[in-house]
């Protein structure tokens, strides 16, 4: 039972009812705090004002923030260090923390990261020296191929079809790996980026559909200064403005094999292994918006008057607070049991991920919504941060996968794996 010996305000830290946070977590909090404050928010003040083509130009301010994000410590090749025990705790914080600055910088900085990432898990030598320090992009959806790269076990497969093959293929030999086609217009980085992390289908020499109506896939590293890449027009975005993004087209590009992380038998898992991690930062990044938006609106409503008084002392507004701050702490606890779970003896799994980043997405866009109705004609006025962080979540619902896309792989893998006993068998009965 609960003893009370004296009733006082409740203690609530940067985010809310954490009370149980090590001394390592918190410094970890307070520094990226201090960093969304000082160079995030400045920033994307910024840039969201500039085109796509001014975002990139030499004398952007995109530059400094990403040199910024060098010196904070805490790139993929620092975090790797801390093991999964101190990662399942310090990942959501870093993410939220992130978001809470800016959803678009957030994703660009550890998107331009991914490749680095993924050839420090690799382990190959050779390949972290050539591109563990170059900035980097993700590319796994093209222009006819986008909810089949996440549907790779065919559950929303129609009976006797096959998945989009994509524009982009590899073609993989024993001597060399030749890439042809073009990404999708909506690659995070793509604009900035000087080599790719690249999941797309390959044919092994019997084509590229199995035959189960899917399609076999490779896993690239690939320089971008290579005879034969090009890239298009970056494109403009409602939301995310600071994130650069557009498109790569490859022209009968040759590989050597060594730039093969994951073949055919690995590509499957290698891609599940990096959707689970980047819908769950999503999810992160998604309830820092949102902390953002309750502040914000937390301030409005006590500085703004009507009706003789502040806003907040209007008790319809005191509770549209409330339900606003409820809905941030739902999906921080949501975020902090998804990583939990991805980094226990029983993860990591998409299930967790998703389930975390479309709890986190929901309750974003109604705390961002309802801060611009706090603001009243104010929230839709640029100058005013609400309108912006709106924009910026629309972003998120896309990214790393459409959020309803998701739900439905989520659903198949409950149906799969939950048993009214409480114990997954991992068999269960495809939906």
């Amino acid at each position: 039972m609960l003893s009370v010996n004296e009733v006082k305000n409740p203690y609530l830290g940067v985010s809310g009812l954490d009370s149980d946070l090590s001394a390592e977590e918190r410094e970890f909090q307070a520094r990226v705090r201090r960093f969304a404050l000082d160079v995030m928010r400045p920033t994307s003040a910024q840039l969201d004002k500039m085109t796509a083509q001014e975002l990139i130009d030499p004398s952007s301010p995109l530059w400094k923030y990403l040199q910024s994000f060098e010196e904070l410590g805490i790139a993929p090749s620092v975090l790797i260090q801390l093991g999964p025990e101190r990662l399942k705790r310090i990942l959501p914080i870093v993410f939220e923390e992130l978001g809470y600055g800016d959803a678009g910088l957030a994703v660009a900085a550890f998107i331009s990261k991914r490749a680095e990432f993924a050839v420090r898990a690799n382990g190959d030598p050779e390949l972290i020296k050539e591109f563990g320090h170059l900035r980097g992009c993700w590319i796994a959806t093209y222009p006819d191929r986008g909810s089949d790269v996440i549907d790779y076990s065919g559950f929303e497969l129609a009976a006797g079809s096959t998945q989009s093959v994509a524009t982009l293929q590899a073609k993989v030999s024993s001597s060399e790996i030749v890439l042809t086609g073009r990404s999708s217009e909506w690659i995070a980085c793509a604009p900035i980026a000087e080599c790719a992390l690249i999941h797309c289908p390959a044919d092994y020499g019997d084509g590229p559909l199995r035959p189960d109506g899917g399609v076999f896939g490779a896993v690239l590293v690939v320089p971008l200064d290579l005879p034969g890449v090009s890239r298009g027009t970056p494109s403009e975005m409602i939301g995310q403005r600071c994130l650069p993004i557009g498109s790569i087209k490859f022209d009968d590009v040759r590989l050597p094999t060594k730039y093969l992380l994951h073949g055919k038998e690995e590509y499957h898992a290698s891609m599940f292994g990096v959707l689970t991690a980047a819908v769950m930062s999503i999810g992160a990044i998604a309830t820092g918006v949102a902390t953002a938006a309750f502040e914000r609106a937390l301030e409005y409503s006590r500085e703004r008057r009507q009706g003789g008084v502040p806003l907040v002392r209007h008790q319809l507004v005191r509770w549209r607070l409330y339900e606003m701050w409820r809905k941030v702490e739902v999906s921080r606890a949501m975020l902090r049991r998804a990583a939990a779970f991805n980094f226990s003896a029983e993860g990591p799994h998409l299930l967790a991920s998703i389930t975390a980043k479309t709890t986190a997405i929901e309750a974003a866009t109604d705390v961002a919504l309802e801060a611009i109705r706090i603001f009243g004609a104010n929230g839709v006025g640029r100058q005013y941060p609400v309108e912006k962080l709106l924009r910026d979540i629309q972003g998120c619902t896309i990214q790393s996968g459409e959020d309803h896309t998701l739900g439905l792989q989520a659903a198949n893998w409950l149906l799969r794996g939950y048993q009214p006993s409480g114990h997954g068998s991992g068999d269960g009965a495809r939906a």
